[in-house]
Parts: C-alpha cells; sequence; structure tokens
C-alpha cells in the first residue's frame, strides 16, 4: 500500500471535482466479466481497477431539444466524457511514474461487439458496482444513493493494488418490487431479464446512419455470427458513431432515485 501516492490521487480528483472514487479487485472483475472484456485480457498483470464518477446536471435531462439531431445531454455527454478520460490519463502517469503499469479505459468510444452488440471495451458501470459505488437498476444504469441515475464514469486499470471494498449493501436502491423504470419504457425494451439493446437504440438514438429496426436485429445476428462483421461494425461505429442525440430518457428520470429540484424556499 502507498498512501502518499492514493493521497496523491485524491487530490487530484478533488481538484477536478470529481466527487466519487473506488477500486475493484481485478481478480474478482476477472471471473465476473466475458473473455475480452476482462481486465487480464486488457492489462495481464492488473491488481485493481480504479473508477471516477462524476454527475451531470439533472436538468439536462429534461432541458428542451434544441433540434432532432441535438440536446442539451449530447453536448454535456460528450464534454464529460473527454474530461474523465484526460482526468484517468492524468492519474495514470502518476501510478506509471512510481512504477505502476496502468491503462486507462475510455469512458466511451471505442466500443467493442459482444453477442452482436455494442459496448464499452470494458463495462465502467460493473467496475463501480464491484467498487462499492452503486447499484445496477432494473433499467441496466448505475444508481448511487445520493447522485441516483445522473452518474458519469472514467477508469483505469492498474498494476498497484487498492484497496477495494466490495459492493456496497444497497437495499433502498431497486428492491425487487418496484418495476417503475420497466413499465416506464416506452418500447419495451426493459423486463425482469435485462434490456433488449437494440429496441432500445433504435428509439433513444437519434443518428442518420442508425438502420431502421426491422434492419437492426438481421444485422446483430450477423455481427454476432462473423468475425468479419464484428470488425467491421467496431471500424463504422469508431469512425462514424463518435457523436450522437439521444432522445429517451424514461427509465432514468422516472427512477424514484433520479435527483428531484428542491422549490427554493421564497426570501422572508
Amino acid at each position: 500500500m502507498h498512501p502518499e501516492l492514493m493521497e496523491k490521487v485524491n487530490a487530484f480528483i478533488r481538484q477536478k471535482e470529481i466527487p466519487l472514487l473506488g477500486a475493484a479487485d481485478a481478480a474478482t472483475l476477472n471471473r465476473l466479466a466475458p473473455e475480452g472484456f476482462r481486465p487480464m485480457d486488457l492489462l495481464p498483470n492488473a491488481k485493481s481497477a480504479l473508477v471516477l464518477a462524476r454527475p451531470l446536471p439533472a436538468s439536462v435531462f429534461r432541458a428542451p431539444r434544441h433540434n432532432r439531431h441535438y440536446s442539451s445531454y449530447t453536448g454535456s455527454f460528450h464534454t464529460y466524457s473527454h474530461a474523465m478520460n484526460d482526468a484517468v490519463a492524468a492519474i495514470c502517469v502518476m501510478l506509471e511514474a512510481a512504477g505502476y503499469a496502468s491503462l486507462p479505459i475510455p469512458s466511451y468510444s471505442p466500443l467493442a461487439y459482444h453477442n452482436g452488440e455494442p459496448r464499452g471495451i470494458a463495462s465502467l458501470k460493473h467496475f463501480a458496482v464491484q467498487a462499492g459505488l452503486g447499484k445496477m437498476g432494473k433499467n441496466t444504469l448505475l444508481i448511487h444513493p445520493h447522485y441516483g441515475t445522473t452518474l458519469r464514469l472514467g477508469g483505469l486499470l492498474t498494476e498497484m493494488a487498492w484497496p477495494a471494498s466490495g459492493p456496497a449493501d444497497l437495499p433502498r436502491i431497486c428492491p425487487e418490487k418496484c418495476d417503475i423504470c420497466l413499465k416506464a419504457c416506452p418500447v419495451g425494451a426493459l423486463s425482469e431479464k435485462g434490456i433488449d439493446i437494440t429496441r432500445c437504440m433504435c428509439n433513444c438514438i437519434e443518428h442518420l446512419l442508425l438502420p431502421p429496426f426491422m434492419l437492426m436485429r438481421p444485422l446483430r445476428w450477423l455481427t454476432a455470427h462473423s468475425r468479419f462483421m464484428t470488425q467491421l461494425m467496431e471500424q463504422l461505429t469508431m469512425s462514424l458513431f463518435e457523436m450522437y442525440s439521444v432522445s429517451c430518457f424514461k427509465c432514468l428520470e422516472r427512477c424514484p432515485h433520479f435527483p428531484r429540484h428542491k422549490t427554493a424556499k421564497a426570501e422572508a
């Protein structure tokens, strides 16, 4: 353990106004993640995964859309992604200066395909759960006790062993009988079994090159069964889908843990 180095990292994220930092055990993640998306597939001798989390302003999810292809969320999402990537890269430099190989995990792009569906090269949401930063909801979003469903994540793998707390005990978050988000989805993409990513994407993502739903299912099947198609889709996604708009936040907003504005009391 290196308390001085850990404090240096913590001081850095405080300076960057990033309120949350957690650590997950890489060996545990290696057991939980599918092959190709495990810490050991990216940094073979990784001992820890560090996760940074910062909330978006709740209003960006509710602000009026400027046009079909841009919303306040679009700008904030990409601004935050770049900011988290910059912070993570700087932390990796600190750790490597102390002798620990460290690899940044992109906040968004590039994406990789698993069973025909796009995902990050490693799941920062699952990293965050194992780091005690929240609980995965039925809407497949990370839910934090204070920041709710608004967190955006950055992460890294490192050969330095950090104290890992493991998943937090959060029984009040997403209790078994709550199905508000499932009912809120306008296209039925959410169920007790999980999420139909294809149906969700076709409803909420606005991009000129996104195929209609009737073509997305056979495209997903082809991608899942062809290495060539997988590589082609990963290349197309990286080249053409760096920017897109999101038009639906129903499962996020309707969640009881979504931050609600407090009405200011009138001055006496």
